[in-house]
Parts: C-alpha cells; structure tokens; sequence
C-alpha cells in the first residue's frame, strides 16, 4: 500500500498543522493500523487507530475515494483509547 494517495478536506489540513501531526505518520497509520473501527454516525467513514508515542494514539477519519486514495476528514490524538487496544492498562 505504498502507492495510496492521502488527501486532506481543509478542516483536517487546518487540524493536522494546529496539532503538529506530519503527514507521514498519518499514511503509516492508514496503511498498517493497529486498529479499524467504523463511524457510529457514517458508515462511509473509517476510523484508522494506532499508537505514536508511550502515552497517545492517533485517530484518523476518513474514506476510500478508490482503492488508492484515502481522503482524511479528521485526525486527533485520541487519549480515550488507551486502554482498549491490544489488552493495554493505564
């Protein structure tokens, strides 16, 4: 999945430069997540989840444009998740 494109709505560029977030990590993330989840609220969106440092994960929303464009809707460290991946405890 080397090839995917990743483009991003404006509010996830406004976002992505307020939070520090490099773009790299955001398509490490969409290519080999730690964690899939689908939107309670959309069903064409996709939330990609995994761990950047000791103490965060980062979420990403978004969807499939085609196969090898993922447009990116929003992304945030996540401190809500911390517990529930892969068994982990505070």
């Amino acid at each position: 999945m080397d090839n995917v494109k990743i483009k991003l709505t404006n509010h996830a560029k406004i976002k992505i430069k307020e939070r520090n977030i490099p773009l790299d990590t955001i398509k490490n993330i969409i290519t080999n997540p730690e964690l899939i989840e689908s939107d309670k609220f959309d069903n064409s969106l996709i939330h990609f989840i995994s761990k950047v440092d000791n103490n965060h994960y980062l979420r990403i929303i978004g969807k499939w444009e085609d196969k090898n464009c993922f447009l990116v809707v929003s992304c945030f460290l996540d401190r809500r998740i911390k517990k529930n991946i892969k068994g982990e405890s505070c």
